[in-house]
């Protein structure tokens, strides 16, 4: 119950009943009552809970950061050199340079807020507990350390140059702005794929999808896991180019032939696709 003590400044008395959202009040000798019209009743569904939980996740961490000096100086310099390499010309553009410290580490903090709490909610959906001493790890380009960057490039080469003996540029810069999913033992990468927007709204491409010990489920883990992330951004659509040897693994992923057979990197591949 809320007491009221002033109403279009003349001095009322009264209460607020916030279970009938009425309020009752009495102006000059005479009573009054009427309806509160709240936006947030009916039922919460569960995004709108999850929506609310990182919202005020997020700003505690944000007004701790703004309001420390030491921790506000490293943000701003880590944010000019953020908004420095958006005008290189060999990147692609990035959707927002940003003006102000806060608007920056919000959309950092709220990124990472965001990937935790998706991680605790699909970790019981997966089809396969990892093994002692296999870890798994979900970052954005610029959270990658040295080493963890190190150790993928040289998993995708040694899969893809030379087992496969592909030759071509495999930094193409898609990987600035792909989510990259690893699986790692003792620091070493086991398994890798990288997840990315399509031109298309709704549709999340796979890439670069690699397993150094075979079939221990390491690669379907890796698919469910960013089913599971895409699914939770709201995409409807999982869509990757497949070499034609391994057709039978999406198939049983719940992937399905989109295209004929087309040449890629001199391999012969289909596009496949997987509704959410």
């Amino acid at each position: 119950m809320a007491k009221v003590s002033y109403f279009d400044g003349k001095q009322v008395s009264g209460k607020t009943n916030k279970k009938s959202k009425e309020v009752h009040r009495v102006i000059n000798g005479k009573e009054y009552t009427h309806t509160i019209e709240n936006p947030y009743e009916g039922p919460i569904s569960d995004a709108q809970k999850l929506q609310r939980k990182v919202f005020g996740k997020t700003n505690a961490i944000v007004n701790g950061i703004v309001n420390d000096p030491k921790q506000y100086i490293e943000w701003q310099a880590r944010m000019e050199e953020y908004n420095r390499s958006v005008v290189r010309p060999d990147l692609p553009p990035f959707p927002k340079r940003y003006k102000t410290v806060r608007s920056f580490v919000y959309h950092i903090i709220s990124e990472q807020v965001n990937q935790k709490q998706a991680t605790k909610r699909h970790r019981a959906k997966l089809p396969l507990a990892l093994p002692k001493g296999v870890k798994a790890y979900i970052k954005l380009f610029s959270e990658l350390t040295n080493a963890e960057l190190y150790e993928l490039l040289k998993a995708r080469f040694n899969v893809f140059v030379c087992e496969q003996h592909i030759h071509y540029l495999d930094e193409d810069n898609i990987d600035y702005t792909a989510t990259h999913f690893m699986l790692r033992r003792k620091n070493i990468v086991i398994a890798y794929a990288r997840a990315f927007k399509d031109t298309e709204k709704g549709v999340i491409c796979i890439g670069r999808m690699l397993t150094l010990e075979r079939n221990k489920g390491f690669g379907k883990y890796l698919v469910e896991r960013i089913a599971a992330e895409a699914r939770e951004k709201g995409a409807h659509t999982l869509r990757l180019h497949a070499q034609t040897q391994a057709v039978p693994f999406y198939e049983h992923l719940g992937f399905k032939t989109v295209s004929g057979v087309f040449t890629e990197a001199e391999i012969p591949h289909v596009m496949m696709e997987r509704k959410l």
